[in-house]
């Protein structure tokens, strides 16, 4: 592709390099989401943090996460990438060394949702990046670049994080892994400084920001995951309340940013949700991330509290997961442009066979469960693949360059509300079945994975309603 193809106006070789700077902050925000999963114990351990608090260390990211990528996307649109990559990964940089040094799990908690803002602020940029770089039929192989790496970071996670646990110790390895995002997060803003384009490419003149656009949503995001979040703290149907206040708050926040009386370009365009495969994109999204986010979490818990095993052996026993979303991804990116829709459909049949394998083999112990789990996990890893950078490719497909970061900040929003109910239900279910079956870590870890079976099932479904529409509606396919 020559210059002049692109609609960023950047070479070739130019615009290859800030995909590989952006597949490396991407890298580093999905580390850190995934890596907590083997330190839970010896964070615990070494700050004698409650339950609660040990909860929030993991759902506080998510949570963050999925209240900045909207209005962060929207900041994107407005002062260009760079701007808003700098901005989020000095603050991801301070949270991750305030983390490090943290003297107790308040401090730890603070820095985690400070993390999972600064994380919120860099992802939207980067899928953006792609929309503003590459036209329309050549993003498959940067979508699939990133989708790779996304899925590596999740995945290998738990391996570096186990890895750097056991040389450092129970005391200071985890407090290594915050500290090691340091350094990475001083190179990647220095490069992001010199290479990536100062300017917005396409984005609306007018900077002011919609405060009470964004005001709205975070609020009406708060209040639907919270009590999912909360679960276990607040027992009892009176919390579930804010379920359907925060629906109201979501309901006025739509409102607003359809009003005349608004004077600032929005935090959202909702004529993005006239186009079908971005609302299809959207629901797929939250279902998916709901079923599947929590699986290397439920089995981390499962290997350490439930077999007692070291945060270095739960790590490669999830490996295999890596090996499997590297190869998904990459094959995802490679062909949706040929297959569409039917590829995510492969892709959740062959997540749901893989779950399907894990249930039956639930009352499995020792060393047996990790080798025996490794080819249910490899294919895990290759339908997730097939299902996330796909989606991601035929979602942006016709969102104009102009609402690139707005339109990918919000199905990053869907997926991350997804991820965080479905994460807070499901370990719910598997903590809570512990205890019912008299600490019978084997039937919890099988309700659990029927949870996530039932969910996935749901984005199955999502997925032949549109498969069926696309048939009905050849143009819109087309598109």
């Amino acid at each position: 592709m020559s210059r002049s193809d692109a609609p960023g106006g950047a070479g070739n070789t130019q615009r290859w390099r800030i995909i590989a700077i952006a597949a490396a902050v991407s890298f580093l925000s999905f580390f850190d989401l995934s890596v907590i999963n083997v330190m839970l114990p010896s964070i615990e351990r070494t700050l004698d943090a409650g339950n609660g608090a040990v909860q929030w260390v993991v759902s506080g990211y998510s949570l963050m996460f999925a209240l900045a990528l909207v209005p962060a996307g929207r900041l994107g649109d407005a002062r260009g990438r760079r701007h808003a990559l700098i901005l989020g990964l000095a603050l991801f940089t301070g949270a991750s060394a305030v983390a490090g040094t943290a003297g107790s799990g308040t401090a730890l908690v603070v820095a985690r949702l400070a993390q999972g803002a600064a994380a919120g602020v860099l992802v939207p940029q980067l899928t953006a990046l792609v929309e503003e770089l590459f036209r329309p039929e050549r993003r498959g192989r940067p979508f699939g670049l990133l989708g790779a790496t996304t899925s590596i970071a999740t995945a290998i996670g738990p391996v570096i994080g186990g890895l750097i646990i056991a040389l450092g110790g129970v005391e200071n390895g985890w407090r290594l892994v915050f500290l090691g995002n340091i350094p990475i997060g001083v190179v990647a803003t220095v490069l992001v400084w010199r290479l990536f384009p100062a300017k917005p490419l396409g984005g609306p003149k007018d900077h002011r920001p919609d405060l009470i656009g964004t005001l709205l949503l975070g609020t009406g995001l708060m209040l639907v995951i919270l009590p999912a979040l909360q679960r276990e703290q607040w027992p009892g149907l009176l919390p579930w309340l804010l379920l359907p206040a925060g629906i109201g708050v979501l309901f006025a926040f739509r409102s607003w940013e359809t009003s005349t009386a608004r004077r600032h370009p929005p935090v959202f365009d909702f004529h993005l949700l006239t186009h079908r495969t971005y609302r299809l994109g959207l629901l797929l999204g939250f279902f998916y991330y709901a079923g599947f986010t929590s699986l290397p979490l439920i089995f981390s818990l499962h290997l350490q509290y439930g077999l007692h095993r070291s945060p270095l052996h739960t790590g490669l026993t999830i490996a295999p997961f890596a090996v499997g979303s590297a190869l998904g991804a990459l094959l995802g990116g490679r062909h949706v442009e040929r297959l569409g829709r039917r590829l995510i459909a492969v892709g959740l049949l062959t997540v749901l066979a893989s779950l399907a394998l894990m249930i039956a083999l639930t009352s499995v112990t020792g060393t047996t469960f990790s080798v025996l789990n490794s080819f249910p996990l490899l294919l895990a890893g290759v339908g997730s693949g097939l299902v996330i950078t796909p989606n991601n490719t035929l979602t942006l497909a016709q969102v104009p360059v102009r609402n690139a970061g707005s339109a990918a900040g919000m199905y990053r929003t869907m997926r991350q509300a997804g991820a965080a109910i479905g994460l807070a239900v499901i370990s719910a279910t598997l903590l809570g079945s512990v205890t019912a079956n008299n600490g019978d870590w084997s039937t919890a870890l099988r309700h659990a994975l029927g949870v996530e079976f039932g969910i996935v099932t749901a984005a199955l479904l999502t997925v032949i309603a549109g498969i069926v529409g696309d048939h009905r509606r050849p143009l819109d396919s087309a598109a």
